[in-house]
């Protein structure tokens, strides 16, 4: 096994040092390790054992991570000077993907559970910025519309988690027929205990930050170290308690922002700086654990599915939610085409294949959720080199 490692080790490195060429040919980050897993699966190589259940830990670690992250993002203030265009594709956008992703679920996959299909689209509703980084960069995209994309898929993951943990639960109490009352008390349970561990705590770190910075306690070459401890004492906190660890992170991270009297970065700039090294390993694990069964068991209705969550249920959804705002048709087709789906939907199947057992469906649901997450990597990580040209938005002010 030392072997796979060290090959892993080296294509990392060696990504590492050519990624700014390889960015210039449209390949990036989360295309390359999904690759690079695929090819490692096809040729034989697997994680089994204790190495295949590190793996699964760095997933949940990566997801907790992203999800502190984003929510740190919802301070007061900040959340007051989201653009309206931002605030429409989270609280309009995001519910109406769901329900359109739904409907065409249903209508193409009907053995499908309605519950199973409501959540497929849940898993489906979460963006991934990360897939179309080179949007981010790009300067001949007006800064106002980086900025609202940005903003809009750092925030939604943590906003379609309750989605899928609900649907989830939903879908698993109705294949245990008596036993489906209860079932759905305990998952309202874990999502109320895992919220009050998570404000609690949350709010304690933010007041216990203002004190340590006001008193310059703190060493700041600690400071992203800190903000991981957070979210590790978080995490472990309210799975003792019997919470849901990830509705505990995310609410803490909206907490720990709010009570703290300076602007709370480090999280983020960690996620996005040192901490890319937790999404690539998390990519190469979804692309081979996961991505070349998904691709052999999909069905040419699962395609179809895939092929109208990327074409229609999003940018559909979007536009319509961007209707009265002052944006172009051009801006609007721009949203909706780029919301790559990435970590969020791959590690909330994971999540969900964890913590909930015999849900109608979930075979179908995870060949889908994959795939997806293949297939954007690879279609929104091309289109976004040229998306200035696609949509004319180098020719707006």
């Amino acid at each position: 096994m030392e072997h796979l490692f060290a090959l892993v080790a080296f294509v990392t490195l060696v990504y590492c040092l050519f990624s700014a060429k390889l960015g210039q040919f449209a390949i990036t980050m989360p295309m390359f390790f999904l690759v690079f897993g695929c090819a490692l699966a096809f040729s034989g190589a697997v994680f089994e054992g204790e190495d295949a259940t590190v793996f699964h830990s760095l997933a949940e670690i990566t997801l907790a991570l992203l999800l502190f992250a984003d929510a740190t993002g919802l301070h007061g203030d900040t959340v007051r000077k989201i653009q309206a265009r931002t605030a429409r594709m989270l609280l309009i956008g995001l519910p109406l993907a769901i329900v359109f992703g739904a409907l065409i679920n249903l209508a193409i996959l009907p053995d499908l559970p309605l519950w199973s299909a409501f959540l497929l689209a849940a898993l489906l509703a979460p963006t991934d910025a990360a897939l179309g980084q080179s949007i981010q960069t790009n300067e001949r995209i007006p800064q106002a519309l980086r900025d609202a994309m940005n903003a809009e898929s750092g925030l939604n993951d943590g906003l379609a988690l309750p989605f899928v943990i609900f649907f989830a639960g939903l879908a698993a109490s109705h294949s245990e027929g008596g036993e489906s009352s209860r079932l759905m008390v305990l998952v309202a349970s874990q999502v109320g205990i895992g919220a009050a561990v998570g404000f609690v705590l949350g709010a304690l770190a933010g007041k216990t930050r203002n004190y340590i910075m006001a008193n310059q306690l703190m060493d700041h070459g600690l400071t992203k170290v800190s903000a991981l401890l957070v979210v590790a004492f978080v995490y472990f906190a309210a799975e003792h308690a019997g919470g849901n660890s990830f509705v505990a992170v995310f609410v803490a991270g909206v907490a720990y922002t709010n009570f703290s009297n300076s602007p709370v970065t480090h999280a983020r700039n960690f996620l996005e700086g040192d901490g890319q090294l937790f999404a690539m390993i998390s990519f190469l694990f979804i692309g081979m654990a996961f991505v070349p069964d998904a691709i052999k068991s999909l069905t040419a209705g699962g395609l179809l599915v895939i092929a109208l969550s990327l074409l229609v249920v999003r940018p559909l959804a979007i536009y319509l939610s961007l209707l009265t705002t002052k944006t172009t048709k051009n801006e609007r087709f721009f949203y909706g085409w780029f919301g790559p789906r990435g970590l969020a939907t791959a590690l909330f199947a994971v999540f969900v294949t964890q913590d909930f057992d015999n849900i109608p469906g979930i075979d179908t649901i995870l060949a889908i959720a994959f795939t997806t997450v293949f297939v954007s990597a690879m279609v929104h990580g091309v289109t976004a080199k040229f998306a200035t040209q696609l949509f004319k938005l180098d020719r707006m002010d």
